[in-house]
């Protein structure tokens, strides 16, 4: 078997009340800047108000930019790390499986997993809500009962099905399908 190897980057989609939190983040920075500034400069501390300034600006970039998030997917040879990116400058390793250990490999769909409980839970997709949004539970050895939650494409199913247990091939294969379909564009009347 040749060796396997692939990466995948998504971009967290934003919400409706991150721009809240961002535009929250702009009044309070902009707040600390038209009543700490008068008021210092009126006690002689120009300098000392410039750094608070200077502080509340880059405060405000970096709790803005925080909201920019990506995910990874590396898949070798039947092993997934899944890592996110924060603002394109930290990364973190969210977990790494083992495609022989799946319990489950299915699309996701959260009503199906709302009663569940799990030890860990990871959400690294796009939007939950999306039709490329698959989920796996395994057994990690230090992350106990864990439900993965993340995006899949055809590639990343043909790169992961020799590594799935038999059993749960018919999924896979399903998905496989799906993606195979041709869009139908409806006629119009």
């Amino acid at each position: 078997m040749a060796d396997v190897f692939l990466e995948y980057l998504i971009a967290k989609k934003h919400k409706g009340g991150e721009m809240l939190l961002k535009l929250g983040v702009i009044v309070a920075a902009i707040a600390v800047i038209v009543i700490a500034f008068p008021l210092l400069t009126s006690f002689g501390l120009g300098s000392v108000a410039m750094l608070l300034a200077a502080g509340a600006v880059y405060g405000a970039y970096i709790l803005i930019t925080s909201f920019n998030v990506e995910f990874e997917y590396i898949i070798t040879n039947g092993e997934m790390d899944i890592d996110k990116i924060t603002a394109q400058r930290k990364r973190k390793r969210l977990i790494t499986i083992k495609c022989k250990d799946f319990e489950t490999f299915e699309k996701y769909e959260p009503v199906k997993h709302q009663g569940k409980t799990y030890q860990t839970k990871i959400i690294a997709c796009d939007d939950e809500q999306g039709k490329d949004v698959w989920c796996v539970t395994l057994r990690h050895k230090t992350m106990g009962h864990t439900l993965v939650v993340f995006n899949v494409t055809q590639k990343m199913l043909e790169a992961l099905k020799p590594f799935v247990p038999r059993l749960l091939l018919n999924g896979v294969n399903q998905g496989l399908l799906e993606f195979s379909k041709p869009v139908q564009n409806p006629q119009p009347e």
